[in-house]
């Protein structure tokens, strides 16, 4: 008896729960406020229900007017509240209803989910504006552009909407996604384009205002049908292909969708003759190609293809044409060694040496070569165009044979038998470094007396105190305080080895030579275009720099710093372009910052350019050693007086 009860009891809750379950819908209540509207004000309208659904159990639901048709649906149930504009209704007394879905039923229309919604206003009834409108396509796809024309713009013949010739008209151009909802913005003018557009049916709506009057259209309404984008089919490469009898060919594609992001796709493709009248060969259905067994018989081919998504949308054919030519030709590889060899039967190079091995003299007759490789030892040593390396191990007395292989691929994947290089390195010994010294004045000459038993000197380096001066076989360089220098001189051999020597110089100058500027100039009467050069050589004592400084004819100045030795040793040249006089100051600053008397320290010579002075030479005088034991003689003394002079005089113009 108990079991029983127990069970009678559970089955009264399950049908209670059952029937709670799968009770349907309703809907509590409706709002819409406020509750009555002028279309011609821009008024607010808000929208607000709820349900016994109206939670994550929501499946559906949609708002309706009897005049204005559906107002708003979705499946979101934080969207089952919203707000229109005044200005989107027609005038008249709406029945607005709310009906939702949720377990797999529909509400019933009740006094609960309705309400009413009055509008007042003008539907431009009496307006004497005719809207006329086109939408070109009428239906497109995802993506693509559509145009809008109304009155005067429309084709092929313009249909004005109002009979005045000029008129004044403002145009409100409104599209309503998929038939329901909100109506948004989308132009202003009496024509445009407009691409930015949602998959579905869609409603466009213009309405024309006459701003000279104030009248206003009733609004026109067509529909737009915007499909699935349409894919795109890409293939890498370019659409004119050529390949060889006998060659694979490899078509490699994707699939992209109207913002060129990859997506899954089927494929079609066709292959052709192509030729008037031909003839189709195949078809293949995969996303990637490799064509074989093309011939030069039928040379041209034409391979059509397309894409088609998910949703069965085709994408446009793409063709890319194909010629065969002839069965590839194998390349043929080639081997050039640099530097040049020592002689012999087999090239002799010097151990240390680097050599390089290149590849310019392989051929492709048919083509190009992309692709190369070294062999040495039986082991890739390089797939570079050239291979340097030096050989270092001990070649021994007779010296060592090496062998070096070269083969290279063409642009049709060929790859050319090798080729072998045999060479010999044999043994090289340092070169004998030696040099002479002689001098004149406070000018000294190197020269170099180097030699090597195997070969030549190749390279050359001079160092006066550990400081570079020259790289020439021979070299002079300028003593401008006394001392005791070191002249080193490395050299190189052409097998690359090096070795060097030492000599010591003393150099002794006088009170005078210690800080002599001298200079001497080349003519001072030049054509335009040509230089006046200035040497520098016979100056001694420590120089920091010269300035020179140039008086132009216009009267503006041009200074230079002149550091020697420069690039062409102890002169230095300018370039007068414009004719004229051109007054030059030249002075020398010592290192040691102190300045000699009596303008020693200056020179001022005169430049004519395009001028017919004469020319006047600056003859420099040697100055006489000072003796310092005791007072000095008249003839120094007159001497001392001449020098004076010569240097006042050298400020020439």
């Amino acid at each position: 008896m108990r079991f029983e009860l127990i069970f009678g009891i559970m089955f009264v809750v399950s049908v209670l729960f059952l029937t709670q379950a799968s009770a349907e819908p309703e809907v509590i209540m409706v709002s819409v406020s406020p509750a009555s509207v002028d279309n011609q004000v821009e008024q607010e309208v808000n929208f607000d229900g709820d349900c016994t659904v109206c939670n994550d159990q929501l499946e559906y639901f949609f708002w309706n007017s009897s005049i204005d048709g559906v107002l708003a649906a979705d499946s979101d149930h934080m969207k089952l509240s919203f707000v229109m504009g005044s200005t989107l209704f027609a005038t008249g007394e709406h029945n607005i209803t709310l009906q939702v879905k949720g377990n797999g039923s529909w509400s019933e229309i009740t006094d609960n989910s309705t309400t009413t919604l009055t509008v007042t206003g003008d539907d431009g009834k009496d307006s004497e504006i005719t809207v006329n409108f086109d939408i070109t396509p009428p239906s497109l796809h995802l993506g693509e552009t559509a145009r809008f024309n109304s009155c005067t713009t429309m084709e092929p013949e313009p249909q004005p909407c109002v009979d005045d010739i000029n008129p004044d008209l403002s145009f409100d151009w409104r599209i309503q996604w998929n038939g329901a909802g909100n109506w948004s913005y989308i132009g202003g003018s009496e024509t445009f384009e407009y691409n930015q557009f949602q998959e579905g049916n869609h409603n466009v709506r213009l309405i024309i205002t006459d701003n000279s009057n104030g009248d206003v259209s009733s609004p026109s309404i067509k529909e737009l049908l915007v499909l699935p984008p349409i894919p795109i089919l890409d293939v890498e490469g370019s659409d004119e292909v050529s390949t060889k009898e006998g060659a694979d060919l490899v078509i490699t594609s994707s699939c992209l969708d109207n913002t060129f992001e990859e997506i899954e796709c089927s494929y079609e493709w066709e292959m052709w003759e192509d030729k008037d009248g031909g003839s189709l060969l195949f078809r293949l259905d995969t996303q990637n190609l490799t064509l074989k067994n093309l011939t030069e018989e039928i040379h041209m081919y034409v391979l059509m293809g397309r894409a088609i998504d998910e949703s069965g949308t085709y994408s446009g054919w793409v063709n890319i044409f194909i010629s065969v030519n002839p069965p590839n030709v194998s390349p043929q590889a080639s081997i050039d060694i640099s530097p040049e060899s020592l002689g012999g039967l087999t090239p002799e190079y010097y151990q240390y040496s680097i050599l390089t091995f290149g590849s310019s003299n392989s051929n492709d007759p048919d083509g190009q070569i992309v692709a190369y490789k070294w062999w040495h030892n039986n082991e890739v040593v390089s797939e570079e165009s050239i291979w340097i390396f030096s050989f270092d191990e001990e070649p021994g007395v007779n010296g060592k044979i090496y062998q070096v292989k070269l083969e290279v691929r063409d642009d049709s994947g060929a790859w050319s038998s090798k080729v072998s290089a045999n060479f010999k390195i044999i043994e090289n010994t340092p070169p004998n470094a030696s040099f002479d010294i002689s001098s004149e004045g406070m000018s000294y000459s190197f020269n170099s007396t180097s030699s090597d038993i195997e070969g030549t000197v190749a390279y050359f380096e001079w160092f006066v105190n550990d400081e570079f001066i020259s790289s020439n076989r021979n070299t002079t360089w300028l003593a401008n305080a006394s001392g005791i220098y070191e002249i080193t001189l490395m050299v190189m051999d052409d097998g690359g080895l090096w070795s060097n020597t030492t000599q010591n110089i003393e150099v002794v100058f006088s009170a005078f030579e210690q800080k002599n500027f001298v200079v001497s100039f080349s003519s001072k009467n030049i054509e335009p275009g040509d230089s006046f050069t200035m040497d520098f050589s016979k100056t001694t004592g420590d120089v920091e720099y010269y300035n020179i400084v140039v008086n132009n004819p216009d009267g503006s100045k041009d200074s230079y710093t002149v550091i020697m030795p420069g690039a062409d040793g102890y002169t230095y040249s300018l370039m007068f372009p414009v004719k004229g006089v051109y007054g030059l100051d030249i002075t020398v600053i010592w290192a040691d910052g102190i300045v000699q008397d009596n303008m020693t320290d200056f020179y001022g010579p005169t430049v004519h350019v395009g001028d017919d002075e004469t020319d006047t030479l600056v003859e420099e005088k040697p100055l006489e050693e000072v003796d310092d034991s005791g007072l000095p003689s008249i003839s120094i003394l007159v001497t001392l007086l001449i020098t004076s002079l010569i240097a006042i005089s050298r400020r020439q113009r």
